[in-house]
C-alpha cells in the first residue's frame, strides 16, 4: 500500500521548512531512518529521516521550496504498485492526511478525528503528536484540563513523556472539553485520541467515543447507563477535584529517586511551591515542590523508598473531594495494570507505621536517616546502624545521633577487621568509574608546567582581592578559553556524529563526607579569574553543606581533579561519563631546571589529561594541553 511522508514538526516551534537537498528519486528504494531530505528551519538544517521502508513512487516537493509542517513530501509504496494520478494530485493539494490507499481519495482518518453521522458538527479528537521524528509513544504524565473547562488553540492541555524528554502538548483546537480519553501515566501510542473538544452545549454519545477510541465497550456502557462513559479496564479514573503529584525528573540523567524526607501528612494544607518531600538522587538530595495546591488526602510512599520517575507519590485534592481506594489501588497497581489483592491484602498506610521497637537496623542493613543525621554521624565518628530513632519515629534525625554521641552509646569509629557498610554515594561513583573503565578507550597525555610568573600574579592579585583567588581558579579559566580554541573537546559521541557542548561548563572534583561530587563552573569561559573565585567558593562551600542542586552537577565538559594539596606529583584520574577528558593536577615543586649553562629553580607543576579517544584524536587532545600550558605560563593572558 502507499504511503505518503510529511513534513515532520523538528522542534515545538517549527511551523514551515525550506527543502535544501533532496536525496533520493523517483524508484529509489528506502529503508526506515534514511535519510530522504535535507530541511532548513528557523532554527537549523536538519535531517528528515523516512519513516517508512519502501521505494520511492513520487517526489511532492522541489529543491528550495518553502511547506508548512505536515505536507506531504513523498509517496513511497511497494515496489511494482502503480499510482493513480488523481491521489497525488490530491496529495499536491495538500487534501490527505495519513496513510491513504491510491485508489481512494476519501480521508479515513476524517471518521476518527471529525464527527460522523448524528454527532454534532462541533465535535473535533484531539490526538497525541508525532513530538519527534522517532517518537512512536508517549506517557501522559500530567492531565491540565478537565471536562468542562474552556481552552483556546495553543493552551498547554497534558505534559507527555516521549523516549527522550517531558514536554507539554498543546491543543490544536478551540472549544470546550466534553471528555477526556486518556489516565494519568498511560502510555499511549502516536495518533492516539486523547481529548473531544466541542461547543459548550455539545452532546458526546457513547458511539461517538467508540469510534474514536475503538473501545465498543464504551458504546455498550452507555446504552446501559446514565451518565459519562467510563473505561471498562484499565486504571480508575482520576477523581473530580483530585491531582495526582508524581515524582519529576529533577535532572536529565535521573530515572530513580529515594525519600529521605516526608515533610507532609494527611490532612495538610500545602499551596503550590511548598517543599513537600527530600528526595535522594544518583547525584544529590534535593528539595521537591508541590505543583498543586490542596489538601493532602494520601502520602503514597514511605520514608526510604526508592521509586522510579513519574510514580505517584501523594493525592491532593479540593477541600470535601473523596478519593476511593479503587483509585489508589490503580495507582499502586501503575498504569494500565489491575490492582491484585486489594481485599485479600490491606493497602499500606499512607505514612509510615511506628516500629514495635526503637531499634537501629542489624550492623550493616539500610538506615533510615536524614541527611543531616548522616553528616553529623560522619563527622562524629559514628557508626549510624548502632543508633536508634526515638520511638514511633520513621528515621534516624540529628538528635537522635548527637543523643547517641553525648551517652556513649554509639559506637566508636572503624577498627582494623571491621566491615564498614558502603554508602549510595560510594556505591553511584564506584558504578559510574566502572562504567567509564567499560566504555571509554581512554589515552594520556602529560606536561610540565613552569608556574613561577603565576605564582607571583596570585600573591599580587589576593592582596587586593575581596575573595582568595586559588591556583585552580587560575587553571580553570585557562581550561575554559582552551576549550573555546579545541570545542572538539567539548565533544560526546552521538551515533554518527560527533555532538559538541553549546555552552562551556567546567566540572571541579571535590571531596565531601561521603565520598566525591563533581559541581560544575556554569559558562567558566564568560567568567574572569575574580568571578570564577568568587563562583567556585560558594559551589565548594555549598557542596560541602550538601546543599547543591541537581544543575549544579550537570552540563560538564571536562573536569578538573587537583590533588596537588596532597603533595601528589602527578596521576591519571578517571573521565567521567558524559564528558570528553579529566584534567589531573600536580603539586607546585621546586625543581631545578637548566637555563642558558645556568640552573634556575622554578616553580614547576604536572598537568594529566585522559581523553576519550572516541571523541577526540591524540594531536588534537596534544594541542589543547599544550594550549593550557601556555596559559598558565603567560598569565597575563588569562583575563585577555
Amino acid at each position: 500500500m502507499a504511503r505518503d511522508i510529511k513534513l515532520p514538526q523538528l522542534g515545538q516551534t517549527m511551523e514551515e521548512g525550506t527543502i535544501v537537498n533532496i536525496l533520493v528519486s523517483d524508484g529509489d528504494k528506502v529503508e526506515k531512518g534514511d535519510v530522504i531530505f535535507e530541511v532548513e528551519t528557523d532554527k537549523a538544517t536538519l535531517e528528515v529521516e523516512s519513516p517508512a521502508e519502501g521505494y520511492v513512487k513520487k517526489v511532492l516537493v522541489k529543491d528550495g521550496e518553502t511547506i508548512p509542517v505536515n505536507t506531504p513530501m513523498l509517496i513511497v509504496g511497494e515496489k511494482h504498485e502503480e499510482i493513480d494520478q488523481a491521489y497525488i494530485d490530491s496529495l499536491a493539494g495538500g487534501e490527505n492526511v495519513g496513510k491513504i490507499e491510491p485508489q481512494k481519495t476519501a480521508e479515513p482518518e476524517a471518521t476518527l478525528a471529525q464527527p460522523s453521522g448524528d454527532a454534532d458538527p462541533s465535535l473535533k479528537t484531539v490526538k497525541l503528536p508525532q513530538l519527534g521524528q522517532t517518537m512512536e509513544e508517549g506517557t501522559v504524565v500530567n492531565i491540565l484540563v478537565s471536562p468542562g473547562d474552556k481552552i483556546a488553540k495553543g493552551d498547554v492541555v497534558f505534559e507527555i513523556e516521549t523516549d527522550k524528554a517531558t514536554l507539554e502538548m498543546e491543543s490544536p483546537a478551540e472549544g470546550f472539553v466534553k471528555r477526556v480519553l486518556v489516565d494519568d501515566g498511560e502510555t499511549i501510542p502516536v495518533n492516539a485520541p486523547m481529548l473531544i473538544v466541542g461547543a459548550e452545549d455539545a452532546v458526546v454519545s457513547g458511539e461517538y467515543v467508540a469510534a474514536q477510541t475503538g473501545d465498543q465497550a464504551v458504546a455498550e456502557t452507555e446504552q446501559t447507563q446514565q451518565g459519562p462513559a467510563e473505561r471498562t479496564s484499565g486504571p480508575v479514573k482520576t477523581p473530580e477535584g483530585i491531582r495526582v503529584v508524581r515524582l519529576p525528573q529533577l535532572g536529565q540523567t535521573m530515572e530513580e529517586g529515594t525519600v529521605v524526607n516526608i515533610l507532609i501528612g494527611s490532612g495538610d494544607k500545602v499551596e503550590k511551591g511548598d517543599v513537600i518531600f527530600e528526595i535522594e538522587t544518583d547525584k544529590a538530595t534535593l528539595e521537591m515542590e508541590s505543583p498543586a495546591e490542596g489538601i493532602v488526602k494520601m502520602v503514597l510512599v514511605e520514608d526510604g523508598e526508592t521509586v522510579p520517575v513519574n510514580d505517584p507519590l501523594l493525592i491532593v485534592g479540593e477541600d470535601g473531594a473523596e478519593v476511593s481506594q479503587a483509585f489508589v489501588d490503580s495507582l499502586r497497581a501503575g498504569p494500565g495494570e489491575q490492582a491484585v489483592q486489594a481485599e485479600s491484602k490491606p493497602a499500606p498506610e499512607a505514612k509510615t507505621q511506628a516500629p514495635t521497637q526503637a531499634a537501629g537496623p542489624a550492623k550493616g542493613g539500610k538506615v533510615f536517616a536524614s541527611p543531616r543525621a548522616k553528616t553529623i554521624a560522619q563527622q562524629q565518628g559514628v557508626d549510624i546502624s548502632t543508633v536508634s530513632p526515638k520511638p514511633g519515629a520513621p528515621r534516624i534525625v540529628a538528635a537522635d545521633v548527637l543523643a547517641a554521641v553525648q551517652s556513649g552509646g554509639a559506637q566508636s569509629p572503624a577498627v582494623l577487621g571491621e566491615r564498614i557498610p558502603v554508602n549510595r554515594l560510594q556505591k553511584i561513583t564506584g558504578e559510574k568509574m566502572l562504567q567509564s573503565k567499560r566504555d571509554i578507550p581512554c589515552f594520556y597525555l602529560t606536561t610540565q608546567v613552569d608556574m613561577t610568573e603565576l605564582v607571583k600574579l596570585r600573591s599580587k592579585a589576593n592582596e587586593s582581592a575581596s575573595v582568595k583567588i586559588s591556583f585552580n581558579d587560575y587553571i580553570i579559566r585557562a581550561v575554559a578559553k582552551s576549550l573555546r580554541h579545541y570545542p572538539v573537546m567539548t565533544g560526546q559521541l552521538a551515533g554518527d556524529f560527533i555532538q559538541l557542548a553549546e555552552r562551556i561548563h567546567v566540572g571541579l572534583a571535590i571531596a565531601v563526607e561521603d565520598g566525591l561530587i563533581s559541581p560544575v563552573i556554569k559558562d567558566a569561559d564568560q567568567k574572569d579569574v575574580a568571578q570564577i573565585a568568587e563562583y567556585s567558593k560558594s559551589l565548594i562551600q555549598r557542596t560541602k553543606a550538601n546543599q547543591v542542586t541537581l544543575d549544579d552537577l550537570e552540563g560538564g565538559c571536562i573536569t578538573i581533579s587537583n590533588l596537588g594539596g596532597f603533595g601528589i606529583h602527578s596521576f591519571i584520574p578517571v573521565v567521567v561519563p558524559g564528558q570528553c577528558s579529566i584534567l589531573g593536577v600536580g603539586s607546585i615543586e621546586d625543581t631545578c631546571v637548566p637555563s642558558g649553562g645556568n640552573i634556575l629553580v622554578r616553580k614547576i607543576m604536572s598537568l594529566t589529561l585522559s581523553v576519550d579517544h572516541k571523541v577526540a584524536n591524540g594531536a588534537e587532545a596534544a594541542q589543547f594541553l599544550d594550549f593550557i600550558k601556555k596559559m598558565l605560563e603567560h598569565p597575563a593572558e588569562l583575563d585577555q
